[in-house]
């Protein structure tokens, strides 16, 4: 139902499909961790990549050792289930049989730092325009971007690969990560978009990205402004979007990164 991402820093590829084809997949095969990584447009089976790292520098317990910093597992975070993952976060028990009290410290600030990020969506109260809405119908209208409903979405007419969706927040809002997410039973069709703000009279891109999947989050320098926009610029059916959502992540836009493996 899953399938390891190819590496054990806990980091899907930017590119991160659900499909892939499970004959191309076994021991020695060669750019097998990359191809695990990825993931592959169109392939015939649906396993999401599922990203394993420990909390500490190896999955068992050494008393000399000290278990990731905040920091680490928030890149972690964006890197797995940002990157369209599920995150598996290994805790090892000490030789008592009990987590060790670094770790569990540890855990609860992680737990607290993902809530002072992402439990306040700057989008919520917003207002929601598209460039094309499918047949002109609410049920498929911008706003359902916006109605915390991951099985509504806005989609375009047949035969419209680039589309926008634009956010209107009434008030400039400072932000640095977004999220986009997919309605993923219809399955995964996003193939390149940007996000733009509007800054200075024009639309400014603060990022770019290519799949999205069931969760995106896009992270980027601090921007202040009242409206942005996520433009698809290329999809392999027509373009569906489930939600988007608008955060401020409080730390340094410069962050610590346990070393990405691409």
């Amino acid at each position: 139902d899953v399938r390891w991402i190819g590496n054990e820093h806990g980091f899907a590829g930017e590119t991160n499909w659900s499909t892939m084809d499970r004959t191309k997949v076994g021991v020695g095969m060669p750019g097998i961790s990359g191809y695990l990584n990825t993931g592959e447009a169109g392939a015939s089976d649906w396993v999401p990549g599922e990203c394993d790292v420990s909390i500490r520098p190896g999955w068992f317990w050494h008393p000399n050792e000290q278990p990731k910093s905040v920091d680490q597992l928030l890149d972690i975070y964006y890197k797995s289930v940002g990157r369209n993952c599920v995150l598996l976060l290994n805790v090892p028990p000490n030789t008592e049989g009990r987590f060790d009290p670094a770790d569990v410290a540890r855990l609860k600030e992680f737990r607290a730092a993902l809530d002072a990020i992402f439990s306040n969506d700057l989008a919520q109260g917003a207002t929601a325009s598209a460039s094309v809405v499918r047949g002109n119908s609410e049920v498929f209208g911008a706003d359902m971007v916006l109605d915390g409903d991951l099985n509504t979405y806005w989609a375009t007419d047949d035969g419209i690969e680039t589309a926008s969706v634009e956010i209107n927040f009434g008030e400039p809002v400072t932000f640095n990560v977004v999220r986009i997410q997919e309605p993923i039973t219809l399955g995964q069709r996003i193939e390149a978009y940007r996000v733009e703000a509007w800054q200075g009279g024009v639309w400014q891109t603060v990022s770019r990205g290519t799949t999205i999947g069931h969760k995106k989050l896009d992270r980027f320098p601090r921007v202040t402004a009242s409206r942005m926009r996520v433009v698809v610029e290329r999809a392999r059916s027509t373009p569906l979007i489930a939600e988007i959502g608008a955060y401020l992540d409080p730390r340094p836009d410069t962050l610590e990164t346990v070393g990405e493996v691409r």
